[in-house]
């Protein structure tokens, strides 16, 4: 963190994050399509798994007449969008691009990290295409956490 002449904190150290994902998409491809798959799905885009989330979440609020609250949900919705979409472009962007980082202090994607990338994407993908295996658990789940 840094103190500026303008007293404004300069939080730096993500940038340089964001900015060692760069080119990572011809480096790893499958991996970068994961990731891919998981920011999509944050940001609600359909037929993802996040996309359902928003809208259920959505729709209770405005039963429930919560409606400044599901716009202020829906404009945060499209602000985070807008970052994750950051995100994959500098996926997509190659290395030897006009972009210039800040620093190159290269982030290391670790197993773990990958492993989390990867269970996240094949849940979302599963509940793309068997979502009555996702849907039936959570229904049994509901009746045996609030009937019990």
């Amino acid at each position: 963190m840094k103190f500026n002449s303008n007293h404004i904190f300069l939080f730096d150290f993500d940038i340089r994050h964001l900015y060692s994902f760069k080119g990572f998409l011809f480096t790893n491809p499958i991996l970068s399509l994961s990731f891919v798959i998981s920011l999509f799905s944050m940001a609600g885009i359909p037929p993802l798994l996040g996309f359902f989330a928003k809208q259920f979440v959505l729709l209770s609020a405005v039963e429930s007449g919560y409606w400044f609250m599901a716009f202020v949900a829906i404009l945060t919705s499209v602000i985070s969008a807008s970052y994750y979409l950051r995100v994959v472009v500098l996926l997509v962007t190659p290395e030897s691009d006009s972009i210039t980082s800040p620093e190159n202090n290269s982030w290391i994607l670790t197993n773990l990290h990958s492993f989390l990338i990867s269970t996240i994407t094949l849940s979302i993908l599963l509940f793309i295409l068997k979502p009555t295996i996702l849907l039936n658990s959570t229904q049994l789940l509901s009746l045996s956490l609030f009937y019990s």
